[in-house]
């Protein structure tokens, strides 16, 4: 979906309140009341515009950064990842390892600002089924793992990513091992053999290699 619709809020027409994404209905759900919201988000189709890097980097705006919303960030000292959260809600524990060890973090400058959203396609309930079926197959998994695997506090995250496009050009050089064949003859129980026996035969060897990455995920 676009970002003006990432941002936007969208009432529910029964109780006025805010209207979530449904990963199952694929659809606007009231949490409060069950109603389906009647606005619409376009999944399928949006305008993907692909910048080169260097341009956009240095062409980027302060008002094309941050949050565009309030929001508190801090950093897990055990793992080092940077969680963002609502600042009405304590955080208690670290989003990607669950240590409580965190600590208020403020970056030097306001992020860059996704220009589009993926929106969840599997909702909480199946994916906690999906891995709970996952740990289930496991032959080797430790004993305990079903008692401490916490899988009623998994919940779904926005990750942000980069994509990138890149055409390379790489010229190579490189030793070639070719194998021959020899016939080698020993005795055995007092008799002569024979026997093939496999030898490398080194050349220099040279090439070039040209290759279109489309679309690259790296996440940011």
């Amino acid at each position: 979906m676009s970002e003006a619709e990432a941002i936007s809020k969208f009432a529910c027409p029964a109780c006025g309140g805010q209207a979530v994404w449904n990963p199952a209905k694929q659809k606007l759900i009231c949490p409060f009341c069950g109603t389906e919201s009647p606005a619409r988000l376009d999944v399928t189709t949006g305008g993907i515009v692909e910048h080169d890097l260097a341009a956009a980097l240095r062409g980027l705006a302060d008002d094309t950064r941050g949050w565009k919303a309030d929001v508190r960030q801090v950093r897990c000292q055990s793992c080092n990842a940077i969680s963002v959260f609502d600042p009405k809600r304590q955080a208690q524990n670290c989003e990607f390892c669950g240590s409580a060890q965190l600590v208020a973090y403020e970056e030097t400058k306001p992020a860059f600002r996704p220009e589009s959203v993926l929106p969840f396609v599997v909702s909480e309930s199946a994916a906690r089924d999906r891995i709970r079926q996952w740990y289930g197959k496991l032959w080797l998994a430790p004993g305990a793992l079903k008692r401490r695997a916490m899988t009623d506090t998994v919940k779904g995250m926005y990750l942000p990513y980069w994509t990138f496009d890149a055409q390379i050009d790489a010229q190579w050089t490189a030793e070639a091992g070719h194998y021959y064949y020899t016939t080698e003859t020993y005795t055995e129980n007092g008799r002569p053999q024979t026997r093939q026996v496999q030898q490398v035969r080194w050349e220099p060897a040279a090439g070039r290699l040209s290759h279109f990455f489309d679309d690259d995920l790296v996440c940011a």
